[in-house]
């Protein structure tokens, strides 16, 4: 064996083992590890998508966020199956450190990145050449955007007013 073959066989071997670590959890999870990989995601992203919209009281700001995440976990079941299933692949796999630094360039999690840093990375989703992480920007900006605003205690900010269902009219 010579000693190109050497270096290749084990980058390659390298790179298997890598994409194997990373997708396997993915391919093995359970309801809880997909929720616990939602929550982290969610808790992460959704200070970002929000920003200027959360109420200016730390407090209120954090339920706003918790009901928001909780709003997002309560219709995941409501989406076509397929949809869930890639917003669960994309959870885990920004759950693993590996998946987390192909897609975001970063090492550290999500949680631990400062908001910047999360921004930049939504940011650069959206302008990818990749149709694959526009999807992913464009599938999370309207699943956060319709959970926060469409709790009622947003809507006068919108200053929308619900349409009254009278039946026996």
């Amino acid at each position: 064996m010579q000693r190109r073959q050497f270096i290749m066989l084990g980058l390659g071997a390298g790179v298997s083992l890598s994409l194997g670590l990373t997708l396997y959890p993915v391919l093995q999870s359970t309801e809880t590890s997909r929720n616990d990989a939602a929550t982290l995601v969610l808790d992460a992203l959704l200070p970002v998508l929000l920003q200027g919209a959360l109420p200016a009281d730390a407090a209120e700001q954090q339920a706003a966020l918790r009901r928001s995440r909780d709003a997002v976990l309560q219709f995941l079941p409501y989406l076509p199956r397929s949809q869930q299933q890639q917003l669960q692949q994309l959870f885990l796999v920004l759950q693993e450190r590996l998946g987390q630094l192909a897609l975001t360039g970063h090492w550290l999690s999500l949680n631990e990145l400062p908001l910047n840093s999360r921004l930049q990375i939504l940011t650069s989703w959206r302008d990818s050449y990749l149709a694959t992480l526009q999807q992913a920007y464009h599938g999370l900006r309207e699943l956060l955007l319709g959970a926060y605003y469409g709790q009622p205690q947003h809507w006068p900010a919108l200053q929308y007013q619900p349409l009254e269902f009278n039946p026996y009219e």
